[in-house]
């Protein structure tokens, strides 16, 4: 449990922090400015912040950054040019049986020789946290981690950070990105100009503030149909899904799969032919208007969130208490991790 109560004066405004984290994955987000670097700063002790910072019963405000065994990944990986890989990883420990297990989970032993100047963003960002984890910390921060990369690289990336989640090490992960959120957190919090104004779980905490809308799923239980081409899987709350067999047929489940809710067609009554093979019944539960377009919460075994066109909305009468049948392309979803 960590209990966070941070004040620190900043130029337009006063960081005032007071929340109850969990012990795994707490999502920070917020416009550029709101603060977010600036409270992993003052966990870390590399800002003077006033207040209490409780981890496991013990108050740390008072410790030097040192002492506090905080992990801090900041944008910028920052890793050390003089040493190699082994010896980036290695500076904060010199616990062989842990640095084994990084190796491993992190797949950094091709790596163990490279300099740091020779590594690609995703490979300066993972070496980067091993050297994090290597000093045992009682909490990780992650300060956009993967800011730097692109699309393909950040979803490869979010098999490593969800390996790490499970190995208990509580985070607090800062992104921009709504699906890095729900593919990895399992609480959220937003700030502005330096004050939290939503906290929950992911899925409501971002349906209010983000701007994109995306569908995240943990799927399991395959059951490949390789003459068929798709692989059939379930999501933790039971709905089934249909996936492609070639993006998973080698695929380590569970795994975490997404789907924009742009990708997603709403019907207002069962299809009787359609090449899609997924076709969900489901209730709208919720309806947001924005931009010309229109937000729905669709309630089926998961919470589906899917954006329309204003048109489509009133053609189909898409309201609260509505029957419909949404209809998902099984090439539509990614594999995040």
């Amino acid at each position: 449990m960590i209990e966070l109560d941070v004040q620190l004066p900043l130029p337009r405004f006063t960081l005032d922090v007071r929340a109850t984290l969990g012990d795994r994955v707490t999502a920070l987000v917020g416009r550029s400015g709101a603060g977010k670097t600036s409270l992993l700063e003052s966990i870390a002790g590399l800002r003077a912040a006033s207040g209490q910072i409780i981890i496991d019963g013990l108050d740390i405000a008072s410790l030097p950054p040192e002492r506090r065994r905080i992990g801090y990944v900041p944008q910028d990986v920052a890793l050390f040019p003089h040493l190699d890989v082994r010896g980036n990883i290695r500076f904060g420990s010199r616990d062989e049986l842990r640095f084994a297990s990084l190796v491993e989970t992190l797949e950094l032993a091709p790596l163990l020789q490279r300099s740091p100047t020779t590594l690609s963003g995703g490979e300066r960002q993972r070496v980067a946290l091993a050297r994090a984890l290597m000093t045992a910390p009682r909490l990780l921060l992650l300060d956009e981690p993967l800011a730097s990369v692109d699309q393909p690289l950040r979803e490869r990336i979010l098999i490593f950070l969800r390996r790490i989640r499970d190995l208990g090490v509580p985070m607090i992960y800062v992104t921009h990105q709504p699906f890095e959120a729900l593919a990895l957190a399992t609480s959220c919090i937003v700030l502005d100009e330096g004050r939290v104004v939503a906290h929950g779980a992911p899925r409501d905490v971002l349906y209010e503030f983000a701007a994109e809308v995306d569908n995240v799923f943990e799927v399991a239980n395959p059951r490949h149909e390789p003459e068929r081409g798709i692989t059939r899987v379930t999501t933790a709350a039971g709905l089934e899904l249909a996936l492609p067999h070639d993006e998973v047929a080698t695929a380590v489940f569970p795994l975490v799969v997404r789907i924009s809710g742009e990708e997603i067609v709403v019907f207002g009554e069962r299809p009787s032919s359609i090449s899609s093979r997924n076709v969900i019944e489901g209730e709208i539960t919720a309806r947001r208007e924005r931009d010309g377009s229109v937000d729905l919460i669709v309630t089926t075994p998961e919470t589906i969130h899917v954006r329309v066109t204003r048109g489509a909305a009133d053609d189909l009468n898409l309201v609260r208490g509505r029957r419909v049948w949404l209809a998902m392309r099984s090439r539509s979803f990614r594999v995040v991790g």
